[in-house]
């Protein structure tokens, strides 16, 4: 009878531990739903109280030496920014740090030319020790250091130097950035650099990119999207940050053939001469490094009457079609296109059929992000400038010998990629929202636009017609190291009427720009500034309320 009431307590013992169990499993979910809740509303109330971001400021181009850099104390930190984004350049990675002219045997000066390097010009291109102490210089800039201090308060103190820019919680007034080709570590630098992921780091690591940020991945370039105002309905910012150095082509063999061959190659001593015997005669198969695929496609298979039957046309040949960039071809050891191309020659594996600029996987992903952006303003950087001059120009510059060959584009521009261009500008009429285009490299500033309707530049860009005005705001020199003075010349001078203003309105000398977003009119003003003042130079205005994309 003992061992019976014994036993009945000890269930009941049993019983009564669940129970309280059961109430503390109860209470602690009621806490954690508790405090979900009180996270919810505290992250709605951030977003609701955070400071709307409606000043973005941007430039490219520091210094080639290690002089004082003015502009962030007496122009960029004055007008108030609430974020900063780098165009590229932000150090000069490959260029010497002791002046060649005066010291023309030291190491950065002296080396044995090849394609990749030009003695006393680039001689430390793809040196990842030496990349690593060009951008410690800026990073240990005085002035540099007093924007970094304002942009991200208290940064030191934490440990964080550089600062992690995109984060919030570091840098209040958030910093983004991609590279151009100096701080890729190779002048006109494409996909063929040496080390490129380990030169991408060093950058990544300058702008503060989170240490587990996707970008950093080996075999993958620097491209992403970031948003200011998220969360804020009606107020995003998107800001796509391009690489377009990581998966870039050679130059296409026609932009620069007729001046190797006739400028260049009968002078051994041309500082372009083992350069252009890469170009022509160099490369992986040794015919030469130059991208083959414009001219054997583009404008060479595509112009054939007969090819227009072709299934494929649409997709080697109309930058306007969807399918445009999406076919591969295979193009034999010679460089020719095989002459019966037709979709047996379809190859996932092959190159695309132009020569890019931001590789096929970057440009997916791009026309993806666009089209699914619900944000009302969208800032593409482009670290090479999109809209430049068309018109031929004398390769060698405006000061160069009258006589001499002419050139298509200037350097490695998205003019010299014209299939690229085109398909690129395509994509960008078919997006909702405005879309500003922010760009550098030029070492001058102006503000660019491509106009609904018919223009005068309409057949240099295909004819492609966008519902609202597209502007492209260069800014580019922040030091009077390159920032120059530079004259209204046949290399400068806008004779197609892109700029906004006047043929020759470019702002010399230090500057930057600053995207200022009035968010009740609405109103986007696109502006240049004065690197020495913060005072405006040049301004063009955007009606928010204008932008309405064309359908596919």
């Amino acid at each position: 009878m003992a061992r019976h009431h014994r036993s009945n307590w000890k269930i009941h013992r049993r019983q009564i531990e669940l129970h309280v169990v059961a109430i503390i499993a109860l209470l602690f979910l009621c806490i954690s739903i508790g405090s979900i809740t009180i996270l919810e509303r505290k992250r709605n109330a951030n977003n609701k109280n955070q400071k709307l971001a409606s000043k973005i400021a941007f430039g490219s181009s520091t210094s080639y030496d290690y002089r004082p850099q003015p502009v962030w104390v007496h122009g960029v930190i004055p007008s108030n920014p609430d974020a900063w984004i780098w165009l590229g350049d932000m150090a000069y990675m490959d260029k010497p740090r002791v002046n060649c002219d005066a010291m023309p045997m030291h190491e950065q000066c002296n080396c044995s030319s090849d394609w990749l390097h030009v003695a006393r010009d680039s001689c430390m291109t793809g040196n990842t020790e030496f990349a690593i102490s060009r951008m410690e210089a800026q990073l240990s800039n005085p002035d540099y250091a007093q924007l970094l201090a304002y942009m991200c308060p208290g940064h030191r103190s934490k440990g964080l130097h550089p600062p992690i820019g995109p984060d919030r919680s570091v840098c209040p007034r958030q910093i983004f950035g991609t590279y151009d080709d100096h701080d890729y570590g190779w002048e006109m630098g494409n996909k063929r650099l040496p080390q490129k992921d380990e030169l991408k780091n060093i950058f990544l690591n300058a702008v503060g990119e989170p240490n587990e940020s996707p970008r950093r991945d080996w075999g993958h370039g620097i491209e992403w999207k970031y948003t200011l105002n998220d969360g804020i309905t009606g107020r995003e910012i998107d800001i796509y940050l391009l690489d377009e150095r990581y998966y870039r082509d050679a130059l296409p063999c026609h932009i620069r053939k007729s001046f190797c061959q006739n400028e260049v190659l009968s002078d051994m001593q041309h500082p372009k001469y083992t350069w252009c015997l890469d170009f022509l005669q160099g490369g992986e198969f040794g015919i030469g490094s130059c991208c083959k695929r414009d001219d054997e496609v583009f404008y060479g298979w595509c112009l054939q009457t007969l090819n227009r039957e072709n299934p494929l046309w649409a997709g080697m040949c109309d930058p306007k079609s969807p399918s445009f960039g999406t076919h591969s071809i295979r193009i034999d050891h010679e460089g020719h296109l095989p002459n019966n191309v037709g979709l047996e020659h379809s190859d996932s594996n092959a190159e695309p059929s132009f020569c890019e600029v931001l590789g096929k996987k970057q440009r997916l992903w791009l026309e993806s992000a666009l089209l699914q952006s619900n944000a009302p303003l969208k800032l593409v950087v482009s670290s090479s400038v999109v809209l430049g001059n068309p018109v031929k120009k004398n390769c060698e510059g405006p000061n160069a010998d009258i006589d001499g060959v002419e050139c298509p584009c200037s350097g490695d521009d998205w003019e010299c990629y014209k299939p690229a261009q085109l398909q690129f500008l395509e994509l960008l009429s078919h997006v909702q929202g405005c879309v500003v285009l922010l760009t550098g490299d030029y070492h001058y500033s102006d503000i660019k636009v491509l106009r609904p309707g018919q223009q005068p530049y309409s057949k240099y860009y295909g004819d492609i017609q966008f519902s609202y005005p597209l502007f492209q705001v260069m800014a580019s020199g922040l030091t009077t190291n390159t920032g120059l003075n530079f004259s209204c010349d046949a290399l400068r001078k806008d004779p197609l009427g892109l700029r906004d203003h006047d043929e020759c309105s470019f702002i010399r000398g230090p500057s930057f720009g600053m995207i200022e977003v009035l968010w009740v009119e609405p109103l986007i003003r696109l502006q240049i500034r004065d690197g020495m003042t913060g005072n405006i130079k040049l301004e063009s205005n955007l009606s928010l309320s204008s932008c309405q994309a064309k359908h596919i």
